[in-house]
């Protein structure tokens, strides 16, 4: 590896810009910068954003040295351009020549999601060998750095594939099923992103010989797929330890019951999963005061639509405790439930009847100022 990034760094002229004395300023990369992450995100022109992304990090090496993040950031996303431009071996070939600018920063975490980024490319490009090494590394510098939880899933998912490829099918499917176990936490068993991963490990498990549990893999993909199939048991969550493992399955749960008929397949399990979550989780903490219950009144399942709407802001926002901003949200959310809901529910209430016309008028987020007034209660959550 270190004598690939060597040999690549001599000739990189050709992914550097030549940059006017009059625009050489943080100013202008920054403008470029922007330019070339909007059209990233917008899908535009990718040839564009390659000259942009030239610039910028041309403009923070010269100004602030080739270990600057800026300079760093911009050149991962030249690389990330000229994938999307279908250039993947001078995406390679910058890779490798921030790679080379960070030397002295290996053992970091930013340094293996770059390192990540290149077994990525190269295993684009068929280098399947280079892929695995490159992965190798990346997961030795992982025990000891401190990962975000997503760029460490990446990561082992690239791992499984380099590895699978390389037909070291056993390895493969234990660092899938560690990611796998990953997803869970975060997203839920019926996440799309969780069933999109474990029909990659269907795959390992039948290039491996391993039929049976090939089989039994396919039958629970088939299961998760069906409408609801993510619902789980309330029974799993029997303590504080069980709440936290399956926070994502919660997640899960609140956004499938907020969108989905009450008559829809587990759809009532869902609110009740997520019900169970939030009284015995210490994750999150709900109010429920006069004010909320001026909004609910004696409706007991838009009091789980307010819950579930709870659990999504809380964990999108990473706190204990929401903001009123976010009750107001959640209580949006709520209302709408009701209105989707309210020809099938056992019970109705008069203080959302008279919600739900507001909502028809178009001024409900208004009148929710109202009957829940803004206050300071951020708490962080417990990760």
């Amino acid at each position: 590896m270190l004598m690939v990034l060597a040999a690549s760094t001599g000739a990189f002229a050709q992914y550097e810009a030549q940059v006017p004395d009059d625009m050489m300023n943080l100013e202008y990369a920054l403008k470029a910068d922007s330019m070339g992450r909007k059209i990233l995100v917008d899908k535009g022109s990718y040839a564009t954003a390659i000259e942009l992304f030239k610039r910028s990090s041309t403009i923070y090496r010269r100004l602030n040295g080739n270990t600057d993040g800026n300079y760093v950031n911009a050149m991962a996303l030249l690389a990330k351009s000229y994938v999307r431009n279908e250039q993947v071996k001078d995406a390679i070939k910058v890779t490798e020549k921030l790679l080379g600018d960070l030397e002295s920063q290996k053992q970091t975490s930013d340094y293996a999601i770059i390192l990540d980024n290149l077994s990525f490319y190269y295993a684009m490009a068929n280098e399947t060998a280079k892929a695995l090494e490159a992965s190798k590394e990346v997961l030795k510098i992982c025990e000891n750095a401190d990962m975000p939880d997503d760029d460490l899933t990446s990561i082992l998912i690239h791992a499984a594939e380099n590895y699978s490829a390389m037909n070291e099918h056993a390895e493969a499917i234990r660092l899938q099923l560690r990611a796998l176990d990953r997803i869970h936490q975060a997203y839920g068993l019926g996440s799309e992103k969780y069933i999109e991963e474990l029909k990659y490990l269907q795959q390992y498990y039948e290039k491996d010989g391993q039929a049976s549990k090939a089989s039994k893999t396919a039958e629970t993909i088939e299961s998760l797929e069906k409408p609801g199939g993510g619902v789980r048991p309330v029974e799993e969550l029997s303590s504080v330890e069980d709440c936290t493992y399956h926070r994502g399955d919660a997640y899960w749960c609140a956004e499938y019951f907020l969108t989905h008929s009450l008559s829809a397949t587990n759809a009532i399990q869902a609110g009740q999963y997520v019900t169970t979550w939030c009284i015995k989780t210490d994750e999150l903490n709900i109010e429920i005061d006069d004010c909320h219950m001026k909004c609910i009144g004696d409706c007991p399942t838009e009091l789980n639509a307010y819950m579930c709407g709870c659990v999504i802001l809380g964990q999108s926002n990473h706190v204990k405790k929401l903001t009123r901003e976010m009750e107001r949200q959640a209580m949006v959310w709520t209302v709408r439930h009701y209105n989707h809901n309210r020809n099938i529910l056992v019970k109705t209430s008069p203080e959302m009847d008279k919600l739900n016309e507001y909502l028809e008028k178009g001024t409900l987020e208004e009148h929710l100022l109202e009957l829940l007034p803004d206050k300071e209660n951020v708490e962080p959550a417990t990760k």
